[in-house]
């Protein structure tokens, strides 16, 4: 077959075992039909054939993002975004700042990005503080970590039911409002998600008229669209998919020619009871917006919570339970998820579980066992725990017995979530943590992702800043007190990943989780041309200077044999 573009004098990185390195490719449309020297794909060039010189240029596959939120992250389009700060003084100072940088008018309900987890201890933090700095309309203080908020008192009682109990809805389970000695609540609120805060927005509307937009469209998710495209991500696994109408959105931009990127969807299940309403909701928007780019074929779930909230489930006891006999929560059961993964594997839809906690962890992996004997020869899904933040050593083994994926955020390496989780698992524990080589080692697979949850981190979706802090365990934007961990890296030392491997999860074991294998995750004929070009030697750059990696912009990328260089409006780091 006859190419109608080549692109010769390249450094190519296949990812293609047979033929790891090459120089050229041939493109016939969308297709790739040669890979190889420069001479081979000359003799197969028409003769209007478009030529690209890449110049020694180095080509990797068109990457995979493995678990992000492209609704989430556009429906945050009208938070306010203050700078991240450990220091409570400074936080508190920040958040007076921004709210008469943006007044009642201007934004009626005052969401403000972020705090962390350890800025207020144990305790939490109290909207009695925030009422001090913003009492003229309701606030909600978000939790770095974004599975817990503070709201201000303002906000706590347009939340309040008639038997003055607060009440937010949520996805992923019941929001848990805490109450201090005196059976008062604090404001401190987990699990709530901010389209749960009916009760607020119709306060709002009512008085004012004002609501915010929960549903994408341009002017919210073009930008955020746009920067995945240009640093190279050519597909995303969507964490779940925030409802129909959001949806439809993606399904039109495919329609409009205007994706260009694949897209896999999930549906959400937020109890196991609902498993067969679950898979009616699949099989629905598997008939309504299927397309060559658009795939529906998952189903998410919880089974815990954060190590840094405490609420997970782990294989010893917490740190800080004085009896010694707590062991944290599962959303759900061994037998429970047997029975959701059996009634999965009959509808032949994956499984995307939110997995924190080892004996969350060790808790999947049974169920999976058990789902496994009672299928037998019929089983044919793929599960993958996303996340697995701490996994227990007698259990490494079996990601690759069981055939399961872990999915992991690169950016989260370097200590991103600080030292929250230290009450709870102990710093021994702790300092366990984020560490996969020895899975891979094991011959597990792990794939990548970015999990980008609002638009103040949506910059980290850049998978070169995740890969660097992936390398060095250092994360220089949110980095460690340097005082306790040596240049900033985050125990353990030996946890960091090489280029070589993060690539590979980025690219084939994206590609074969996502059931996508068959045209990306490498270059060789018959796959798709989805390609990411840099102008360096991103390999060569990673082993001499792997603290500056994400510095790194890719040339360019090629999308189905298109030539594109898309420049997003968002900022490249916070």
């Amino acid at each position: 077959m006859q190419a109608d573009k080549i692109l010769i004098n390249g450094r190519i990185h296949t990812e293609n075992p047979e033929q790891p390195q090459a120089e050229a490719i041939g493109i016939c449309g969308k297709n790739i039909v040669y890979v190889g020297d420069s001479a081979g794909a000359k003799s197969i060039a028409a003769a209007d054939a478009e030529v690209i010189d890449l110049e020694g240029k180095t080509v990797i596959p068109g990457l995979l993002d493995g678990h992000t939120h492209p609704a989430i992250v556009s429906k945050t389009f009208w938070y306010v975004r203050g700078p991240l700060t450990e220091d409570r003084d400074e936080l508190l100072a920040n958040i007076a700042e921004y709210a008469k940088k943006y007044p009642k008018e201007e934004r009626p309900y005052f969401y403000y990005e972020s705090y962390f987890t350890t800025t207020f201890g144990e305790e939490g933090p109290n909207r009695r503080i925030f009422d001090e700095i913003i009492s003229d309309r309701p606030a909600r203080i978000q939790d770095f970590g974004d599975h817990a908020c503070c709201y201000n008192t303002v906000a706590l009682e347009m939340l309040m039911d008639e038997n003055g109990v607060p009440h937010s809805e949520s996805p992923i389970g019941e929001p848990t409002f805490v109450k201090d000695e005196k059976g008062e609540y604090t404001g401190w609120c987990h699990e709530s998600v901010c389209e749960g805060d009916k009760g607020i927005f119709e306060a709002i509307k009512k008085e004012s008229g004002w609501e915010p937009e929960f549903v994408m469209n341009d002017e919210m998710s073009g930008p955020l669209f746009d920067y995945f495209r240009q640093y190279g991500i050519t597909g995303m696994m969507d964490g779940f998919t925030e409802g129909e109408e959001n949806l439809k959105y993606i399904w039109n931009l495919d329609r409009e020619n205007r994706l260009g990127m694949f897209y896999e969807g999930a549906v959400i299940l937020s109890d196991v009871s609902d498993i067969d309403e679950v898979v009616a909701t699949a099989r629905d928007w598997q008939a309504k917006y299927t397309t060559d780019h658009i795939r529906i074929n998952t189903v998410k779930f919880f089974i815990d919570g954060t190590n840094e909230m405490g609420d997970c489930l782990s294989t010893e006891p917490f740190h800080n339970d004085p009896a010694g006999t707590y062991y944290g929560e599962a959303m759900a059961t061994m037998e429970e998820m047997r029975d959701v993964m059996v009634r999965l594997n009959e509808a032949e839809l994956d499984f995307h579980v939110h997995t924190i906690c080892d004996g969350a962890f060790r808790l999947m992996c049974d169920a999976v066992e058990a789902a496994q004997g009672i299928c037998g020869d019929s089983w044919c899904i793929k599960v993958c725990l996303c996340h697995c933040e701490i996994i227990h050593p007698d259990d490494i083994h079996r990601v690759r017995e069981l055939g399961i994926y872990i999915d992991y955020s690169t950016h989260w390496a370097g200590g991103y979530f600080g030292e929250g989780a230290i009450p709870f698992l102990g710093r021994e524990r702790w300092e366990t943590m984020h560490d996969y080589t020895k899975v891979i080692a094991d011959g597990g697979k792990v794939g990548f992702s970015s999990d980008v949850f609002s638009y103040a981190e949506a910059p980290r979706a850049n998978p070169m800043i995740g890969m660097q802090v992936a390398m060095t365990r250092v994360d220089s934007w949110i980095p460690l007190d340097p005082e306790k961990y040596p240049g900033s890296v985050r125990p353990p030392v030996d946890g960091r990943l090489t280029i070589e491997q993060l690539i590979h999860g980025y690219t084939v074991i994206n590609a074969e989780r996502m059931r996508l294998d068959d045209k990306l995750g490498s270059i060789e004929p018959g796959k798709l041309a989805n390609l990411v070009v840099f102008t360096e030697d991103i390999f060569e750059a990673a082993h001499k200077s792997p603290e500056t990696f994400g510095q790194i912009d890719p040339w360019g990328t090629f999308f189905e044999g298109e030539e594109r260089h898309v420049v997003s409006t968002m900022r490249k780091t916070r």
